[in-house]
């Protein structure tokens, strides 16, 4: 069989972020224009009829898109099984299309959501269900060919930022909306089609075996299905029981866009390692999915600290000239959710590049069922009191539970060691608390506005950098290092000269000793 070549981790990450900044960002761009076009209540409108449309993608899905990134890269290098893995899900996941989209219009003309405009919205999303069968990122994504996603998603989510500056226009427009984000999705997913001939060959039907992949696949959706109960249907019962629905879907929408957005840097390497972990596990190596676990580990906490600590500071500032007038709950909310930029991440980290990536569904599917549960019951008493800050405080606990139980089992069952998560983590809480000092007086005394908020962002990056490169943290110096050597080969006219990792993220061979009292990241 035909070997694939192995890319480099460092591209991967590079078109990996891409794609998934504007992913986040097309819609973060938009944000502001639609807050003031849209307002709060076409807003909250939209978040609702989004959620419901959720569940049914999510069904249509079958936790296929993970579970086949898995299988594409265990089989990356056999072309025969990767084209059987390919046509088995495609036939499943239209099948599944099929059965949700039946579902979707039984109950939008027989019993209705709630309202005419509801319905309407709701309609029009619905091509995103349709749309399902025909996203194929998880081939790419699992053969590690990230370029390929990155490239569709530039074209495809620029020419939907266009179609929303030009056709939406007014508050009555929100379908307008819903209609240009619904037909990207569409057109995005059918763009990707042309380059599978090159990849796969045809299969006969006789060849195909659905039912092998439905146990696995099931055991992945279940935790999707639980993070969903506690990422959208938050808005879902907001628009059931919350006083003034609209408005506090509104505010909840912006927020949790905002936070998602911020979360990216945290979680972008995701993807890029899920995929090396999943083919370093099919062929023993032991010791390199051991490295990645650490530097995700350290990742996290290097990215995340300094997010919380902006946003307790910058919330409000950003509120008021991003969102424009109104959206009066949105920095309490961006707080509160702001835990997510530790939480999440350590979940991405043992959730889906350990224990998705080495098959071990189960974990994942009991921590995610315990935070869904604590969510649905935290929010039925929460919401009625409290509207969007309610859901928000739900989220923020359950973000929780969800990671100490995947860590408790990580731990428990030898995957990892306290050391690895962490080492090095003090030097991190101390550039964070040196720089979040100036970043508070600063807002204190220059007020809101987009230029103090440049100011003060750029003042905390610098100091935290500072920071850690007068503590001597290892991560952030061969970051630095990387980044200058790219800078200064592309000056000359040339690329850098490769490191001795080939590409790889640079750490040391497992187990070796570090100098800094459990720095399990790389030697310093």
């Amino acid at each position: 069989m035909a070997k694939t070549a192995k890319r480099s981790l460092k591209s991967n990450f590079v078109y990996n972020f891409i794609s998934q900044i504007l992913t986040l960002i097309v819609p973060l761009v938009t944000t502001p224009y639609l807050s003031r076009v849209l307002h709060e209540t076409g807003n909250g409108q939209y978040s609702f009829s989004a959620s419901i449309i959720s569940y049914f993608v999510l069904v249509a899905n079958l936790g296929f898109d993970l579970y086949g990134q898995r299988q594409i890269a265990a089989h990356q290098d056999d072309r025969e099984e990767k084209s059987k893995i390919f046509w088995e899900l495609f036939a499943l996941k239209t099948a599944l299309t099929a059965l949700s989209l039946g579902i979707l219009y039984s109950l939008v003309f027989a019993m209705g959501f709630g309202g005419e405009i509801y319905n309407k919205l709701i309609l029009i999303l619905s091509i995103q269900v349709a749309a399902v069968p025909f996203d194929i990122q998880f081939l790419f994504r699992g053969e590690e060919n990230f370029k390929t996603v990155a490239v569709r998603t530039i074209i495809m989510k620029l020419i939907g930022l266009v179609c929303v500056f030009l056709f939406v226009r007014d508050e009555n427009d929100t379908w307008v909306y819903a209609l240009c984000y619904a037909a990207s999705v569409m057109v995005s997913n059918l763009v990707m089609w042309p380059a599978v001939i090159r990849k796969i060959r045809f299969v006969r039907v006789k060849e195909l075996r659905l039912l092998r992949h439905l146990k696995p696949a099931v055991l992945i959706f279940l935790p999707t299905l639980a993070v969903t109960v506690y990422s959208v249907f938050d808005k879902t019962m907001i628009g059931l029981l919350a006083p003034d629905a609209d408005y506090a879907n509104g505010c909840y929408e912006q927020a949790y866009k905002i936070n998602s957005v911020a979360l990216l840097p945290v979680t972008i390497i995701s993807s890029v390692l899920v995929s090396r972990n999943a083919h370093d596990h099919s062929v023993g190596d032991g010791a390199s999915l051991e490295r990645h676990l650490i530097f995700a580990m350290r990742y996290v906490w290097m990215m995340g600290l300094p997010l919380i600590a902006g946003f307790a500071v910058l919330s409000d500032n950003l509120r008021s000239w991003f969102l424009g007038p109104g959206y009066a709950e949105v920095p309490r909310l961006m707080q509160i959710m702001s835990v997510r930029f530790i939480f999440s991440g350590m979940g991405e980290v043992f959730g889906n590049q350990l224990f998705i990536a080495v098959g071990k569904e189960k974990y994942p599917l009991i921590a995610t069922c315990c935070g869904a549960a604590v969510n649905i019951v935290l929010n039925c008493f929460l919401i009625p009191l409290y509207g969007a800050i309610g859901a928000a405080l739900s989220t923020a606990v359950c973000e929780m539970i969800v990671t100490i139980v995947l860590t408790i089992i990580a731990f428990a069952r030898g995957y990892i060691k306290v050391k690895w998560l962490f080492g090095g983590m003090w030097k991190y809480v101390i550039a964070v608390a040196v720089m979040t000092a100036p970043m508070y007086f600063m807002q204190r005394y220059m007020g809101n506005s987009v230029g103090s908020f440049a100011a003060i962002a750029l003042t905390g990056i610098a100091v935290y950098a500072l920071c850690l490169f007068i503590l001597r943290d290892s991560l952030f110096l061969r970051g630095a290092e990387a980044g200058v050597k790219s800078v200064l080969g592309k000056l000359k006219g040339r690329h850098a000269p490769p490191d001795e990792t080939g590409g790889e993220i640079s750490l040391p061979p497992a187990g070796e000793k570090k100098s800094d009292g459990g720095d399990a990241a790389s030697k310093e």
